[in-house]
Formats: structure tokens, C-alpha cells, sequence
């Protein structure tokens, strides 16, 4: 079987000048300890270590002021190994300038976070952004706990379930395995339904028999595998997804073949 090419769909990384305080405050509230401080240069040579051949580099805009500069600068990144995606804010007020901002640009996804940006999935301001993205990008939204337990967590499997209910067209790519420590009532909500899974700090921290059953009932073609960086090694993420001991065809898949098909067969925009 040719080997695929291996794409890492979760990254997350900085500006030189902001990513000490970000790791800072990200590590505060999640209670991870980054493998790398997550600056380009150093994602890059991570990459090399484990053998990935292009990643997702996921911003996310905590505050709507955020929007336009953390979109300038993922528009400055290079793209021969890297796949930039946006940033956008339901309470950003000019969202539609910047969706054609980003199409404009050749960026191909999105990310969003609900518990860190300060919104509801079914708030009128979100239901009418989900609206205006439509299936013009990939959707990467965290869903799940963290590793330090947060109250009244918003993207839950169900409530994910019911946003993919209401916006058919969003392509949604549900993070965590449909919901960090909610794998059960992934298997409930979400299992099946039209939408990607990502691995990332999932598969090898949940139990690996659920893993595999998720895979196998929700179909490995919608599955897309990610790391975390800088909270997983890339290389230990890889490892985790080949110990579920998965068919070759499937593994492949996985680690690349099913987003590169998600993004059109092209990683370029």
C-alpha cells in the first residue's frame, strides 16, 4: 500500500512574542504542560522529529477584538507545511468581512472554543455565524471537559448533536473524539451522525477499547487524526493511534487521507 501523506488536523501555535503568556494562561486553565513552547519554528521542528508532513495550525480568537489580528497574522503564514486555519468570534462585529477575509486568502477551516471565546452553541449570535460559514469552511470545535474540570461545560455530545441538526451543511469536525471524558455519551449523540471525529487527546487517553468501538461504529473514513501540540507530542499521537491496532487501510486514512479529502483533495486553499 503507497504510504499517505501524514497530517496532523490539530496544532495549535503562536507569534514569538505572545506564545510565553499564552502557554501560560492556557496551561493555567487546562492543567497541561506543553512538550514545546508552541512558536512556528519550533512546531515545524517538531514535525520533522516525528515524521508529520503538514499540520493545521488551530487559532482562536478568546476575545472578538482578537479576530482581525490573529487573522492577519495566520493569513503571513507559510504554506508549504502548514494549513492556517481562522479565527472568528460570534460577537466579532463585522464576521461577514472577515469570512471573506479568510476565503479571500485560501483559508480552509475554522476553529472554535466555546468555554474560552464566552458562548452558547444555540446563542442567537452563534446560530447566526454557524449560518453565514455555511459549508464554506472546515469547523473544528473542542468539545468535551478539560483536564481541569470546568462547570456547566456548553459542547457536549448532545448539544453537538442538535447544532449538526440545525446546520446540515456546517462541516463540523467535533475535537477530543466528539467530547473529552463524555466518550459515552459520544457513543449515545454523536456516533454516526454526519461529522468528522478528531483523535487529539483522545485516542490513548480514553480506553482504547472505546476508541476502537467509536471508530468502528462512526466509520474510520470520519475520523481525522491530531496531536494537540503543544499539549501531545506529535510522535507519541501517532503512537497512541497505531496501538488501537487498527486495519493498515484505516490507519492510513486517518492520519491524513480522510482531511485531505475533507479539505477538497488540496491543502493549499
Amino acid at each position: 500500500m503507497e504510504p499517505t501523506m501524514i497530517i496532523d488536523s490539530h496544532t495549535h501555535a503562536f507569534p514569538d512574542k505572545v506564545a510565553p503568556a499564552a502557554v501560560e494562561a492556557l496551561q493555567t486553565a487546562y492543567g497541561a504542560v506543553p512538550v514545546l513552547l508552541p512558536t512556528i519554528d519550533n512546531l515545524l521542528r517538531h514535525m520533522d522529529e516525528a515524521g508529520v508532513d503538514k499540520s493545521v495550525v488551530c487559532p482562536v480568537a478568546t476575545r472578538p477584538e482578537q479576530v482581525r489580528s490573529i487573522n492577519r497574522w495566520i493569513l503571513e503564514l507559510p504554506r508549504d507545511r502548514l494549513i492556517p486555519f481562522g479565527a472568528l468570534h460570534p460577537h466579532c462585529d463585522d464576521s461577514d468581512a472577515q469570512i471573506r477575509r479568510l476565503l479571500d486568502g485560501g483559508i480552509q477551516g475554522i476553529k472554535f472554543q466555546p468555554f474560552f471565546q464566552g458562548f452558547t452553541l444555540a446563542e442567537p449570535a452563534a446560530e447566526a455565524l454557524f449560518e453565514a460559514i455555511a459549508d464554506q469552511f472546515l469547523l473544528v470545535m473542542h468539545a468535551g471537559d478539560e483536564i481541569i474540570p470546568i462547570p456547566d461545560i456548553e459542547p457536549i455530545p448532545q448539544r453537538l448533536a442538535a447544532l449538526a441538526e440545525r446546520h446540515p451543511y456546517v462541516r463540523l469536525v467535533i475535537a477530543h473524539m466528539g467530547g473529552y471524558q463524555l466518550w459515552d455519551d459520544v457513543e449515545q449523540h454523536l456516533v454516526g451522525r454526519s461529522v468528522y471525529l478528531d483523535t487529539c487527546y483522545a485516542v490513548g487517553h480514553g480506553p482504547d477499547g472505546q476508541m476502537r468501538r467509536i471508530i468502528e461504529a462512526h466509520g474510520a473514513d470520519r475520523i481525522v487524526w491530531g496531536s494537540d501540540f503543544p499539549w501531545e507530542s506529535q510522535s507519541g499521537a501517532v503512537a497512541n493511534l497505531r496501538a488501537l491496532g487498527l486495519p493498515a487501510e484505516q490507519e492510513q486514512a486517518i492520519l491524513g487521507g480522510n482531511l485531505l479529502r475533507a479539505l477538497g483533495g488540496s491543502t493549499d486553499g
